[in-house]
């Protein structure tokens, strides 16, 4: 009877080891994956930040169509390498912009566009620059 007891106790063990030795497992694997670096600007002397010009940037995510969404972009382009306008404030616009256009059902959505352009002028504006 004894031996039975002890048999059943190591049989109903093994999946509890079983199940220990899968959560070690798994969180030595998460504990040995590094948190991704923060996108650092690309500079002359680094290109291993950003890769994509602010043009290109502006004109593919807002989803640009028209002469005027192409005019309004080259100005902001030539305000931010004239260093007037803060390029921070032009890229936490542009993704306000993008989240907004995602948040809006089917039917109303419009392009990033519409809604960038208004408020990077009303931003820009606050920080003394005309566009």
């Amino acid at each position: 009877m004894r031996i039975a007891q002890l048999a059943r106790t190591r049989l109903a063990a093994r999946p509890l080891l079983a199940a220990v030795v899968a959560v070690v497992a798994v969180s030595s694997v998460l504990q040995a994956q590094q948190p991704p670096t923060p996108v650092q600007p690309s500079t002359p002397f680094n290109r291993g930040g950003r890769q994509v010009s602010l043009y290109d940037q502006l004109r593919v995510g807002l989803k640009a169509t028209t002469k005027s969404d192409f005019a309004f972009i080259n100005l902001v382009v030539l305000r931010v390498n004239q260093g007037k306008l803060p390029r921070p404030l032009v890229d936490s616009t542009f993704l306000w912009a993008r989240n907004r256009y995602k948040s809006r059902p089917g039917v109303s959505r419009l392009r990033p566009m519409v809604y960038f352009q208004p408020a990077l002028i009303e931003r820009a504006k606050k920080a003394g620059v005309l566009l």
